[in-house]
């Protein structure tokens, strides 16, 4: 059984991406604003992630959010927001709040009305994009 969730889990138990790129020139700005938008205000936004799916196996690991879970840890943010499709929930279940909707996904950001959730064959949930963070978005942030 496939299940997405919400919860908030210690920073130490998500996996993420090294983005090298994020610590260059053409994202200097990029990174500016994102940390000064998470010290100000924290994580606004929940980090999307996958456990037990193919890829990452036993692992929860970050789909979308790679770059505010770096900043996160930069700033020793202890505890991570996170929406978590389950791909075995009945072998091996996570606490939360069962999500079910778009809706509900939707709710749980800052800006609901920009967040696409995309879902599988199945109608399971396989992606969760929140807004690029550039231009206009930036404003609605920092």
């Amino acid at each position: 059984m496939i299940e997405t969730i919400y919860t908030e889990l210690p920073i130490d138990d998500i996996t993420s991406m090294y983005r090298p790129e994020f610590y260059q020139e053409e994202e200097k700005e990029f990174k500016k604003a994102l940390t000064q938008s998470m010290t100000k205000s924290g994580m606004k936004d929940p980090v999307y992630c996958w456990y037990n799916s193919k890829p990452y196996g036993d692992k929860i690991h970050i789909i979308v959010g790679n770059n505010r879970m770096t900043v996160a840890k930069e700033l020793g943010i202890k505890k991570v927001k996170a929406i978590i499709t389950n791909f075995k929930a009945d072998q091996f279940p996570l606490k939360g709040k069962v999500l079910k909707t778009d809706k509900e996904i939707k709710k749980l950001f800052h800006l609901p009305n920009r967040i696409k959730v995309r879902r599988d064959a199945n109608g399971e949930v396989d992606q969760v994009n929140h807004p690029h963070f550039r231009g206009d978005i930036i404003n609605e942030y920092v």
